[in-house]
């Protein structure tokens, strides 16, 4: 396992020697995107512009506001419209794009975009630490960046106000998913922002022939594969990063948005009810947002440029994460999904649904997730262990742990029927003796959560299984 400090792992340790032999795909023929959302500094707003570069692209024809005019008192409506959007104060770029959204029809939900603005053809980047980026070494000073290389799409507002203080850029290359993030971190680095939080997509043909020839089948394996690669990022942000599981919520005055939470058994089902509905030929709806709340998202083909497409979306990147486990593990993962390898075969696929499901995809799917609620999970828990826990203590633990730390309802999960380790009673075993363990250890007054997971998830091998069986 490598060094431990304080009961934790050294960096990286089990993940690097899991994903390391793996090597990424020198040509993807798809782009990997990262979205990257950044408050509204001067570097951020030097990248985007109006059509034709002066204010009164902002506006539409004789939209202006009462309060820009406010802005430039002694200024005619005509002086105003004709300014060069680069020249002004950041301050006042950004007042005028809050006038604008409060204005705009539509809501957050309804579209992100910031309405008549674009991206620079071209611009300085005044360079503070010598940066590589996209296979070029920027030394300090001025430097030409052309933003329209690497950032695609809309500009977008990052939070569900429509308020311009922060936005969502969309960086955009073809390259690994792991180089990809690890470029988007350049490219803020060499124009002097803050690393923030990432989220990567990596797209993937649906396999259209394969879902035909056996959609519940094929349907299923993908499905299977997405959880295993929702639990791997999980593992590692409580492995490698010490962080844990729970939801998040954003609040303004009444309105609550649920911005970030674990993948949810009922969307399981869902991703293999599209493929395999894909594969039948039969019409959906589109998935829009639908499955994007989870480590890491679904997404289906309406949301890319090219058809026929799906894609994962890895939410759980943090501002400071060290890049270097999740460049191994994005890169693992995009190859065995383009080459539907992905680490359990459909033999024994096949096998785990009829001997345990009889071929009930939804409840096998359902029934091996452990994000379930803390009264199912208990009620489903090896009898062992809730005769260790006892009666009190499930009902303070539920109560205290409904919301964050969730990462501890695998403690009482039964793996035993996982399609990881149905097959092997050793590992069973192995798994069932550390749960025990675990769970007297949580019992202790002075538990700590962080190393009671860590040692569970080393000494039962869920986390070095879980890993190993991402490879292609």
């Amino acid at each position: 396992m490598g060094i431990v400090f304080w009961g934790i792992q050294a960096f990286g340790s089990t993940a690097l020697n899991c994903l390391s032999p793996f090597h990424k795909l020198a040509h993807p023929k798809f782009d990997t995107a990262v979205e990257l959302e950044m408050v509204s500094d001067p570097p951020i707003l030097k990248l985007f512009t109006p059509k034709k570069g002066i204010v009164a692209g902002v506006f539409e024809p004789g939209g202006i506001t009462q309060e820009t005019r406010d802005l430039f008192p002694g200024k005619s409506d005509k002086e105003i419209l004709q300014m060069e959007w680069k020249d002004l104060a950041p301050y006042k770029q950004l007042e005028i794009l809050r006038f604008q959204g409060k204005k705009k029809a539509t809501s957050f939900f309804e579209d992100r975009k910031i309405p008549n603005m674009k991206y620079e053809d071209a611009l300085f980047a005044d360079v503070k630490t010598a940066t590589d980026f996209l296979g070029k070494h920027y030394p300090q000073g001025l430097h030409t960046i052309r933003p329209p290389e690497f950032l695609k799409g809309a500009i977008e507002y990052m939070g569900p106000f429509n308020y311009p203080g922060g936005v969502e850029l969309h960086f955009r290359i073809k390259k690994s998913a792991g180089e990809t993030s690890k470029e988007a971190r350049n490219f803020q680095n060499l124009i002097g922002v803050k690393p923030t939080h990432q989220h990567v997509y990596i797209v993937a043909p649906i396999p259209q022939k394969r879902l035909e020839k056996n959609p519940f089948l094929v349907g299923t394996q993908n499905a299977e594969f997405y959880r295993r690669v929702n639990l791997a990022a999980e593992l590692i942000t409580v492995m490698e990063f010490g962080g844990d599981v729970k939801e998040r919520h954003s609040k303004n005055g009444l309105l609550e948005t649920h911005v970030f939470g674990a993948l949810k058994p009922d969307n399981l089902v869902k991703v293999a009810d599209y493929l395999v509905d894909w594969g039948k030929g039969i019409e959906r709806t589109p998935l829009k947002d639908q499955l994007k709340m989870a480590w890491v998202g679904f997404r289906g083909a309406d949301k890319f440029d090219q058809p026929g497409l799906m894609g994962m979306e890895f939410r759980s990147i943090s501002a400071s994460a060290n890049l270097e486990v999740y460049e191994l593990f994005l890169d693992t993962v995009q190859k065995a999904w383009l080459q539907q390898k992905m680490g359990i075969s459909q033999e024994k696929i096949k096998s785990w649904l009829e001997e345990h499901y009889q071929g009930n995809y939804k409840k096998a799917l359902k029934d091996n997730w452990y994000q379930k609620t803390w009264p199912e999970v208990i009620s489903k828990a090896p009898s062992e262990l809730r005769s260790e826990l006892g009666f009190f203590n499930r009902q303070r633990f539920s109560a205290r742990n409904d919301s964050e730390h969730t990462e501890l309802k695998m403690l009482f999960h039964d793996w035993s029927k996982d399609p990881l380790f149905f097959e092997d009673l050793r590992r069973q075993e192995s798994i069932r003796k550390a749960q025990v363990k675990a769970v007297k250890e949580l019992k202790e007054k002075d538990a700590d959560i962080q190393i009671v997971m860590v040692d569970f998830l080393t000494e039962s091998g869920i986390y070095e299984a879980v890993l190993k069986s991402l490879n292609p």
